[in-house]
């Protein structure tokens, strides 16, 4: 047997285990109960948790996972939370648990107390998170209403946004207050915590899975959750039984998905060139300059210079604030830009693209654009949703997201192709030739959306300049 039929045998054997895997009436004793962190001492346990779960978020911290755990959790906040944040770049986050909130008044500290949780980018943005299993919300409302300085920083540094989240048990009364959205324990581990664990233990240190595990399971246990169907603990067993199989096909995946993120603009501008949609201007190691075949349609860049962000834009709809006949198709240094375009998420929707086989497209009002930018866009596209209305795909639809304006989802097929990647390509392909390549309509929309924006904010007129 060849060694690529040993591991399929083997991951047949893992796919039989795995499907007949039933709850047992008897599992281990977590490490929470162990060390009598259980529900006989209701207050030690929020503590484990509290410091566990800030461990868990927090980039700098040795469990290898990064900022993968932060991303998740931050894409998963429920909608009300109304988290418009971008997650690629979590370089500059810092997460802290029991951090002191201050009530002053010209300069005194007038009333004081501590938060659960605190995740933030300082000076732009910040997220506080309140944390319960059986106590009564006290603090919410001072937290959110009366608080002046976060760890000793005024609020009002923070110039992106405010975030409150208070997680509960199901069976416990929302937040006092009605800014704090509201999530259970149960919604956290129904749309992150599981699936995160699921999807990544191959890829993060065993110290760490099981770590995770003991989380969900200490969790489940303080709200009294039932068990999952599954056992947990016969999954874990069953990795590491078939590590090294799960290792390498693992291995292999990732090494062909890097190398993906960085040659889909040269893949997709291959396959419209020989499609007939246009032809290939320039190329460079993360730019792709394509020319679509209708003028009124112009050239557009692919650019791969992000493992998540892959960005497709109107040449034109990127230039720097300072000099608006400066047209960019990378960031500049000072990073005072303004810009519009498509995107899809590589890794932030893998989940999506590997295992439902979608592809979603996005249109994007982009986040880094100065505030007063991102709202003359966003009041622009609103004046003219009728119109855009009439130039959409069926596959596409405004969102009411002031970030992401439109979305729209593409199946991917890998059974009508080479493979996977060449079935994400076609899809792509698909999107662009809807939404822009066979869409002049809808790129002059956005196009004037994006020239009148300019004009309000920074009192200047420009023009999109034809393909040369």
């Amino acid at each position: 047997m060849t060694p690529t039929d040993d591991f399929r045998q083997e991951l047949q054997t893992l796919t039989r285990r795995w499907e007949q895997l039933t709850a047992v009436p008897d599992t281990p004793r977590s490490l929470m109960d162990v060390i009598e962190y259980s529900l006989g001492s209701q207050r030690k346990a929020e503590v484990y948790i509290n410091r566990l779960f800030a461990y868990f978020l927090d980039p700098d911290q040795p469990h290898g996972m990064d900022a993968e755990f932060l991303r998740a959790f931050l894409d998963g906040l429920p909608d009300t939370c109304g988290f418009e944040e971008d997650t690629y770049d979590l370089s500059d986050v810092v997460v802290d648990d029991q951090v002191r909130l201050t009530e002053q008044v010209d300069g005194n500290t007038e009333s004081s107390g501590f938060v659960d949780l605190s995740v933030q980018v300082p000076n732009e943005w910040f997220l506080l998170v309140e944390l319960k299993f059986s106590a009564e919300d006290t603090q919410t409302k001072f937290y959110r209403r009366d608080v002046t300085h976060i760890d000793g920083a005024p609020k009002t540094d923070y110039e992106s946004g405010a975030y409150y989240l208070y997680l509960h048990q199901a069976d416990r009364p929302d937040a006092n207050d009605p800014e704090f959205s509201n999530w259970t324990w149960t919604g956290f581990l129904d749309a992150v915590l599981t699936d995160f664990i699921v999807e990544n233990a191959p890829r993060y240190p065993q110290r760490t899975v099981v770590q995770l595990y003991e989380f969900a399971d200490d969790i489940r246990s303080i709200t009294g959750m039932s068990e999952p169907t599954d056992t947990v603990d016969e999954k874990v067993a069953l990795y590491l039984d078939h590590y090294d199989a799960i290792t390498d096909v693992t291995a292999t995946f990732e090494e062909q998905w890097e190398s993906f993120t960085h040659n889909w603009p040269t893949r997709l501008a291959n396959r419209l060139t020989a499609a007939g949609h246009g032809s290939i201007k320039s190329e460079s190691e993360h730019h792709v300059r394509f020319g679509c075949r209708d003028d009124a349609v112009g050239d557009w860049w692919f650019r791969a210079t992000s493992s998540d962000w892959g960005m497709l834009f109107k040449h034109g709809w990127w230039r720097h604030t300072d000099d608006l006949t400066d047209v960019l198709h990378d960031r500049p240094d000072d990073h005072n830009d303004a810009r519009i375009g498509f995107h899809h998420r590589l890794e932030n929707d893998r989940e999506n693209a590997i295992r439902d086989r979608t592809l979603t497209l996005y249109f994007r009002n982009m986040g880094a654009n100065d505030q007063s930018f991102i709202d003359a866009v966003c009041e622009r596209f609103d004046e003219r949703a009728e119109a855009i209305d009439a130039a959409l795909p069926g596959t596409a639809s405004r969102t009411g997201n002031k970030r992401n304006l439109l979305s729209a989802e593409y199946d991917i097929v890998p059974d009508e192709h080479d493979d996977f990647f060449a079935a994400y390509v076609a899809a792509l392909e698909r999107g662009v030739c809807d939404l822009i390549i066979e869409n002049p309509e809808l790129i002059a929309i956005l196009d004037g959306i994006y020239i009148e924006a300019i004009a309000d904010v920074y009192n200047s007129d420009i023009r999109m300049s034809a393909s040369k």
